[in-house]
């Protein structure tokens, strides 16, 4: 697992992209404009990605002013325990009720609005609070962090066609969220289904259920579950992940 998380964050392309305008990952690692050493690192995922029983996906992480995030001058050990302990149980407190990252100054930002609505719609499937990293994780189509999704459309193909089957094969989740128009168009590639739900589909060791919602960012559509799904689908969903998570636990 941490072979595949340092992989990626240690991704060979960076290095080749920041110096050749004809790599389709040139534009969005170029929108950081910043020596090598302090280059963010792309996102492998966050949290306990081979345990967590879902897992959103979404188009690439966005990124922001001021937060301590590991840079390609740190150590593989600061790298792995970032991501893994993002939400919790790391060597600093990267993060804190499950939306607020750490600043480089050591206070915490304001609660992050992507996060808390991920948070909303985990609990929305669990139907009871839940622990972020631990109940479900986070990861992308896009690994490198940009802003607007800036240079995703020219990096999608080489970044998802090395990272993202290994990723999901390597997550436990029995249920994996697509959120928002381009992680959605990446798991009807992968798995073949109508609507917003799969049927149970084999991807590597395990059994999952994919469904679809709206970016949280997006205008005026429904977001929920509950919103988006039959009261059946739904249903079926929590049932699914219920079982899961109860065969985890024996």
């Amino acid at each position: 697992m941490n072979d595949l998380l340092l992989r990626i964050a240690r991704c060979p392309n960076v290095a080749e992209a920041r110096r050749s305008p004809l790599h389709p990952c040139h534009r969005i690692v170029t929108s950081q404009d910043v020596d090598d050493a302090l280059f963010q690192v792309p996102e492998p995922w966050n949290g306990h990605l081979s345990s967590a029983p879902v897992l959103f996906l979404s188009s690439n992480p966005s990124i922001g002013d001021g937060a301590e995030y590991p840079r390609s001058s740190w150590s593989d050990q600061q790298i792995e325990d970032f991501f893994a302990n993002r939400f919790g149980g790391g060597t600093k407190p990267w993060t804190v009720g499950g939306n607020k990252a750490l600043l480089d100054d050591g206070t915490h930002a304001k609660a992050n609005k992507f996060w808390s609505s991920i948070r909303m719609r985990a609990m929305e499937l669990y139907e009871r609070e839940v622990v972020p990293g631990r109940d479900y994780a986070l990861t992308e189509v896009v690994r490198c962090k940009s802003r607007e999704e800036n240079g995703v459309a020219e990096a999608k193909f080489e970044c998802a066609g090395r990272y993202l089957l290994p990723t999901l094969e390597a997550s436990g989740a029995a249920v994996i969220v697509a959120l928002g128009a381009v992680a959605e168009w990446w798991v009807r590639r992968l798995v073949s289904f109508e609507g917003p739900l799969s049927e149970v589909v084999r991807l590597g060791a395990r059994e999952r259920l994919f469904a679809v919602l709206p970016h949280p960012n997006a205008w005026r559509v429904p977001k929920k579950f509950s919103g988006c799904l039959s009261d059946t689908d739904l249903i079926q969903l929590r049932e699914h992940l219920r079982g899961a998570s109860e065969s985890s636990a024996e």
